[in-house]
């Protein structure tokens, strides 16, 4: 059995692990680019103020001994001389310069003999970046939250009409064969109503089969039951005579052939045998064979050997009901052709008014038959992939069995 587990609580920890992925994805995209953006600004800032603070000395504005934040620092050197200390070593380059502990930037004045250094401490440079960052995250983490109590409101919201599916199938009576009302089910979903209902029609149409059949064949057997059962009576009490014994002969056997007919039909209904072959040909002319109660003509069309995908039980079974039928029905010889495919034809003729019953258990008026040589047929021929068609035209019957379907070819 497969460990329990819950599609919800499956799919929250996914999407949640997901958004959770690409919010920090996002967040340290646009940390990266903060700080990018933070250095651009900041050596911009050191830059005016080096221009700034060059032309101040130059026009002499600026007094000696500036008092600067500890984290700001500015060196002046005029005509050589330093005028104003710094904590970095001079440079000779002018421009950006990465310092330990400092980020400077010089600046010289050719004319005026005026060179301005001013720096930045890496530690107030990395305060004021993470300071951006902190902003950031307190913008960026409401963002978050109202996501995944998005994400978890949304999967409850969509998966709620399948939980409601979910629970009436549990409570549902395991004998309502009623189909599934439309569940509101997401079109992914909806193959499984629709599954479901073909598969409780089936059902239905099985057991409301079996019920009429139940009930038919009690009705078939009853009568020669209650004959056999009458002459038999009759009999001991020494009031038959041979009559009574013909009849109770009769009646018996009239039980055994409807007793031999729901067992072919029942046979026919499960599928007999599995993956097998025979030479239709072959059994062909072993049903002609033991059925000696007409002529039968049999033309096999100089075909040699016919081989199909049937078992030779089942062929056997259809042919030898397929025969009966126009012998019991009939009013004249049947003949049998066989033609390549194989397709196979019994014609006969039938009285005026002749007709095909496909119902179970239908029989035509004085007919001493069961009523399920055709279902019987019919069955084996669903259950085979088999052509199956059973006309009168005139007052000649045809019956068709097209097995090409099922025909083996010399390459098979």
């Amino acid at each position: 059995m497969s460990r329990d587990w819950s599609l919800r609580s499956r799919l929250t920890r996914r999407l949640v692990l997901g958004v959770s992925i690409g919010w920090l994805t996002g967040l340290a995209i646009a940390i990266f680019v903060i700080s990018h953006e933070m250095t651009e600004l900041l050596d911009d800032s050191l830059k005016a103020s080096a221009h700034v603070a060059s032309a101040a000395f130059a026009a002499g504005q600026v007094p000696e001994g500036l008092d600067l934040d500890p984290d700001h620092a500015i060196r002046i050197l005029k005509d050589g001389v330093e005028s104003n200390p710094a904590p970095w070593p001079a440079q000779r380059e002018n421009g950006a310069h990465q310092l330990p502990g400092w980020r400077i930037y010089r600046l010289s004045r050719d004319r005026d003999a005026l060179v301005v250094e001013v720096g930045q401490s890496d530690e107030w440079r990395k305060d004021e970046l993470l300071e951006s960052v902190e902003a950031l995250l307190v913008l960026m983490l409401p963002v978050l939250l109202v996501v995944l109590l998005t994400v978890r409101r949304t999967i409850a919201t969509a998966l709620d009409p399948a939980l409601r599916f979910a629970a009436r199938m549990k409570d549902r009576p395991a004998m309502d064969l009623s189909p599934f009302a439309d569940a509101g089910l997401p079109r992914e979903l909806q193959p499984i109503p629709v599954a479901l209902n073909g598969y409780l029609q089936r059902i239905n149409n099985h057991v409301e089969s079996e019920r009429q059949f139940a009930t038919n064949a009690a009705h078939e057997l009853r009568t020669p039951l209650a004959s056999a059962s009458a002459q038999a009576q009759l009999i001991a009490a020494g009031r038959g005579g041979a009559h009574a014994a013909r009849a109770m002969t009769a009646a018996l056997d009239r039980l055994g052939r409807i007793i031999e007919r729901l067992l072919q039909l029942s046979r026919a209904e499960a599928g007999i045998g599995g993956q097998s072959r025979c030479d239709l040909l072959r059994i062909i002319r072993i049903v002609i064979t033991a059925e000696e109660r007409a002529s039968i003509t049999f033309d096999d069309g100089d075909i040699e050997q016919a081989e199909i995908a049937i078992h030779p039980d089942a062929a056997a079974l259809l042919l030898g009901n397929a025969l009966r039928n126009a012998i019991d029905h009939g009013t004249g010889p049947v003949s049998v052709t066989l033609r390549p495919g194989p397709v196979l034809r019994i014609r006969n003729p039938v009285a005026p008014g002749a007709e095909f019953r496909h119902e179970t258990f239908a029989k035509s008026t004085g007919s001493t038959g069961a009523g399920l040589g055709l279902t019987i047929m019919r069955k084996i021929a669903e259950r085979n992939g088999l052509g199956f068609d059973a006309r009168i035209t005139g007052e000649i019957a045809t019956l068709t069995l097209d097995f090409s379907a099922r025909a083996v070819r010399p390459a098979d």
